[in-house]
């Protein structure tokens, strides 16, 4: 069931939005590109990956190979870090990585993971060791920044550009909410429930990034506010998420690794050739 304070703050996410963007919020437009279908193919694609994961024994090798190197390192790091820097010849802004209104989304974000926080911070967390919960973070946060380029920086910005900023929300949050088939949905007594619930997450995450567009509004804040509060209150932090440590630091190896080295082969490229050189 899709609780009264998740839909009051998508409601205050949705009407933030409106009021900073004003006219343009309703705008549409049909201007589809290959980079957006490129977009959409890269955001299913891990829905796919995901119910492979339903067949898979949790915690088997071939599991974890398909959680954190296909779907995290391929679809979240490499997919979208490579179509932007060698395909658009864009830059890391053309994911929502850039300074511009950095203080608006700074500031926006601890609004909205204090509103997510708040009710975790009441409930009973004695019977959580501290070491899992500092253990859930670390582990969840790889799936943040998977989301963070892939959905947000990626998927988001090409379909605003394609069809304009409310179509781009409600879609994104489609797609968005497709990935968890073989990872979250399981761990949830009524798995069709929770995907809905899942979609109106989906829904307050992508209004809250179209307030400006810029990936600090969602991380590292508002989205690790917003998944602990779902995995203590929804799930009981399942003893499978931050137990254990390997994995997820293999993960952070890669969101470091696969993104710095793409931009460092670009970078270097791009500069111009010293005249001892040519």
């Amino acid at each position: 069931m899709i609780s009264a304070p998740l839909l009051v703050t998508t409601a205050v996410a949705f009407a933030s939005c409106a009021g900073i963007q004003r006219r343009d919020f309703f705008a549409l437009r049909w201007s589809p590109t290959r980079h957006t279908g490129a977009a959409l193919v890269a955001g299913l694609l891990p829905a796919g990956f995901s119910s492979l994961a339903l067949v898979l024994p949790q915690g088997s090798l071939s599991y974890e190979i398909v959680l954190w190197v296909l779907l995290f390192g391929l679809c979240g790091f490499a997919i979208p870090w490579a179509w932007v820097l060698l395909v658009e010849r864009a830059t890391p802004a053309a994911l929502g990585l850039t300074k511009q209104r950095w203080k608006r989304s700074l500031l926006l974000s601890a609004l909205f993971a204090a509103g997510a926080l708040i009710p975790v911070l009441r409930a009973d967390l004695s019977h959580y060791a501290p070491g899992h919960l500092l253990g859930a973070v670390i582990h969840l946060n790889v799936g943040g920044l998977f989301e963070l380029f892939l959905y947000y920086g990626f998927l988001h910005l090409r379909l605003r550009d394609a069809f304009g900023p409310l179509p781009a929300i409600v879609g994104s949050a489609a797609v968005y909410s497709l990935w968890h088939i073989g990872t979250e949905l399981p761990l949830h007594p009524d798995p069709t429930a929770a995907l809905g619930m899942l979609f109106v997450v989906g829904l307050l995450g992508h209004a809250l990034f179209a307030t400006t567009y810029n990936l600090l509004v969602i991380w590292p804040l508002f989205f690790t506010a917003g998944v602990m509060n779902d995995f203590i209150l929804n799930l009981d932090l399942p003893a499978v998420i931050g137990r254990e440590l390997a994995w997820p630091a293999f993960g952070w190896a890669l969101a470091l690794f696969v993104p710095g080295s793409l931009w460092a082969y670009v970078r270097a490229g791009r500069s111009p050739t010293p005249p001892e050189a040519r």
